[in-house]
Order: C-alpha cells, then structure tokens, then sequence
C-alpha cells in the first residue's frame, strides 16, 4: 500500500512529461528521472527515519521543532503553493475534452467534482486504496502503447526518425534549465506528500524500502513515457505538445486497449490530483488554522478541512483555467516553494546548531519573494537577463540567512 499510494501519487503529470519527451526527447528522463531519483534515495537514507523519530504529523510540524511557530505557518503558506493540484485539474481537463468532446472548462469541472466526491467523503484512507487501483492501470495503459506503436509502424522506422536533437542529454535546454531541474528536484525533500506517507507507514523501515522499491516502478515508467514521447515525435511531429500522448495513443491503439489506455490516464492524474486536494486541506487546517486559533474540537476540525477541500479545488480551477502548458506550472510552482523551503528545511535537519529562528522565517520571505519578483519581471519583459528565479532564489534566501545569524553572532559577542 505505501509504495502503490507513494508511486501514484508522485506522478500526475504524465501529460506534462510526456509533453517534454515529445518536444525534447532524453533530457526529459534526465530532468525528471535521474535527478528524482537521486533525490528519492537521499530522503531514503537521511531523512526518513528522522522525521519517524520525531512523531510529528506534518512538515511545518518540523518547521515549528526546528524554529518557532511562525516560522511553521509561514512554511505552510508556502508549502500550499507547491500543493496547489491546479497542473493536475488541467490534465483531467484536457483528457475530458479528448474523451468526450467537451470544452476545458467543463472538463476541468467535472473532473475536479469526481475527484472531490471521494477525497471528501473518505479522507486520506480513501486516497490509499484508490491508489492501489490507479498504481494498476497506470501502468498497464502506458505499457499498452509501445507493443502497438511498434506493430503499425515498426521499430526500424520509429528508431529512424528520432532526430538527434532528442538523443542529446540537454535537447534544447541550456545547462542553466538542466541544473534548474537538478534543483527542483529537490522537491522531494520539501513535499508534504512525502512526509504523510512516511508517517503513514508502519516503521521507519517499511518507509525506506517502500521508497527504494518505489524509485524501481518510477525507473520503468520513467523509461516507458521517454519511449512513448519519443516514438510519438517520430511517427507524428505535428501533434500538440501537451496533449500528444492522447493524440498518439489514440492514433496507434484499438478500440479495448484505448479503453483501458484511458482509464489508466485517468488513474494516473486522479491519484495526483486527490492526494494534493487533501494535503492542501490538510496543510491549511492543522498547520495554519490549528495553529492559529489553536482549535482541537476534531469535528471542527474536520468539518474545515471538508470545505477547505472544496475551496482547493475551485482555487484549482480557477489556475488551471489560465495556464497552457503542465510542465511549466510544475516549474513555476517548484521554483517558489524551493526558493524559500529548501535551505531552512536542511539546516534543520543537519545542522548541530540550529539556526536563530529569525533567520529561517526571514530567508523563507526572502526566497520566495525573491522568485515570485523575478518571475514577474521577466514575464513583464521589464528584465532580460537569462537567468533562472529559482537560482535567485535561492540566492536571496541564503543571503538574509547568513546575514541574520552573522548579526545575532555580532550581537552576542558585543553583549558579552
């Protein structure tokens, strides 16, 4: 069950992968493979078991034992962005429009309303078990695509036609992206989600080798949407990017194996898309309204965390309805959390002496200000300087941190 919830869940952008595997070939298995990977396996090793040893629920929860309970509700205000489900309402979006030949925007409704239903009335243990079903087909409907892709256009000809610029590790990217991507990897060390399932599980071991085996199932299915995305380009390099698995698969596949295709698409994005609705209600009502108003009626509790489900979803909508393309929301969502989490989350963790708490709730603000600005600045065209936000960032983040400390430290020894 922990590695079936922890894998699905971790994997709703197909269409957002696949769209890179099409438009750029073998930078999207090192961008959003290879990297993860490394990522995966250090949370194996180093963090796990230090987050089961601490008996906390939730990663502000960390935020608050590492520094001060401001500092922990301005961690899940960020944090709410990164658990933002908006990338994976559009997908349901676009593959309703597909299915039923229906506007986006009904598609992302109806979409969004099915999911709600039964994260809503089933909490968490509902998201575990229809995961146990969607890690199934997820797999079955992408494996379904190869065999046929192969046996209507042969894979002679499908090797063929794969230009080299999808054979290079960088495809168009400059390194700068590449290293932005090694970074944004990162997420994993910072992502609720993460943290819920391996306090979820039943010890600190279950929790590793769940990690580890699950890193397996993401390497196979990593290796099958980079061959999709890159056959698709060769047999068709005129389809729409964001929507070129469904274009493909619905070009090479008959009509039952379609049928289970698509039902593995749904699964796909559905145990993304419900498990980030209920982190993002949950990271709300514990880490920021309990925390707040310091609440502990549980069926007021729950009764907030009901609507603050619905309230996601609505917020979803309304982010989906206005982005084009999943892996850039990915992106940019990735590049503020990042910005600001990262470097206090660490420190917490590793670090002997812990940081003033001044400092993390300051480079937090700074990060993702910092990135937020940039973002803004450069999609305004008002700055043209190639560089990536999330690297600045960073930069401002790590910045106010050790100017902070280097203050107080001037301070003590000037009391002294």
């Amino acid at each position: 069950m922990f590695v079936a919830t922890l894998v699905t869940t971790w994997y709703g952008n197909l269409l957002g992968v696949t769209e890179m595997a099409y438009k750029e070939g073998l930078v999207q298995w090192l961008t959003q493979g290879i990297f993860w990977y490394a990522a995966y396996v250090f949370f194996a090793f180093f963090i796990a078991k230090k987050i089961r040893e601490s008996k906390l629920f939730t990663l502000p929860d960390q935020l608050e034992k590492f520094y001060d309970r401001k500092t922990a509700i301005l961690g899940a205000l960020i944090n709410l962005i990164m658990l933002s489900p908006a990338a994976y309402i559009l997908s349901m979006g676009l593959i309703f429009e597909i299915i039923f030949q229906i506007p986006l925007s009904q598609g992302l409704i109806i979409g969004s309303i099915i999911t709600f239903i039964y994260t809503f009335r089933g909490g968490f243990k509902a998201v575990v078990v229809t995961d146990m079903l969607q890690f199934f087909f997820m797999f079955l409907g992408l494996a379904l695509i190869i065999p046929f892709a192969i046996n209507k256009f042969s894979l002679t000809e499908l090797l063929a036609n794969i230009p080299n610029s999808h054979l290079s590790l960088t495809g168009s990217y400059s390194w700068q992206i590449v290293l932005a991507w090694l970074v944004i990897a990162s997420w994993t060390l910072i992502d609720s989600n993460f943290y819920q399932r391996c306090y979820s599980a039943r010890d600190y071991k279950t929790a590793q080798r769940g990690i580890l085996i699950a890193t397996a199932f993401w390497f196979v299915f990593d290796f099958m949407v980079c061959l999709v995305g890159l056959f698709a380009f060769s047999a068709m390099p005129n389809l729409e990017p964001a929507t070129a698995l469904v274009g493909f698969a619905n070009s090479v596949l008959p009509p039952i194996a379609k049928g289970v295709f698509f039902t593995g698409l749904l699964a796909t994005v559905m145990s993304t898309l419900d498990s980030l609705s209920f982190s993002s209600a949950m990271c709300f009502t514990k880490d920021i309204y309990q925390r707040i108003f310091k609440v502990t009626d549980t069926k007021k509790v729950i009764f907030v965390n009901k609507i603050t489900i619905a309230v996601v979803a609505l917020l979803g909508i309304i982010v989906a309805i206005n982005f084009q393309s999943l892996i850039k929301l990915m992106y940019y969502k990735a590049s503020i959390g990042i910005s600001g989490l990262l470097l206090p989350l660490l420190c917490g963790f590793f670090l002997k002496k812990k940081l003033n708490a001044n400092s993390a709730f300051f480079s937090i603000i700074a990060g993702s200000s910092a990135c937020i600005i940039w973002l803004i600045l450069q999609k305004l065209y008002i700055i043209s300087i190639n560089f990536e936000a999330i690297f600045v960032g960073l930069l401002a983040s790590s910045i106010t941190m050790f100017a902070i400390e280097f203050q107080q430290k001037r301070d003590y020894n000037k009391n002294r």
